[in-house]
């Protein structure tokens, strides 16, 4: 019983790291499946993020803006 407690937890940590990212289905089932394994790659993981161009900082990879900077990231036309 105890096992079965700590792989769900390990489920609910790396899904609540994936929801930081933008990935918290994918977060939990990899918790799910490789436990303790899975929160340290939901943890080295980075998500549907990128660096933003300007200040380094990790925003959505379809952000227009940069939430950190607001520096535009879509080119004017």
């Amino acid at each position: 019983m105890v096992y079965v407690l700590l792989w769900l937890s390990c489920a609910i940590i790396a899904a609540v790291i994936g929801n930081r990212k933008g990935e918290a289905g994918s977060g939990f089932l990899i918790g799910l499946l490789f436990g303790p394994f899975g929160v340290l790659f939901a943890l080295l993981s980075s998500g549907n993020r990128k660096p933003c161009p300007h200040c380094k900082e990790l925003i959505h990879k379809k952000a227009e803006v940069c939430p950190h900077c607001r520096t535009p990231l879509v080119a004017k036309t």
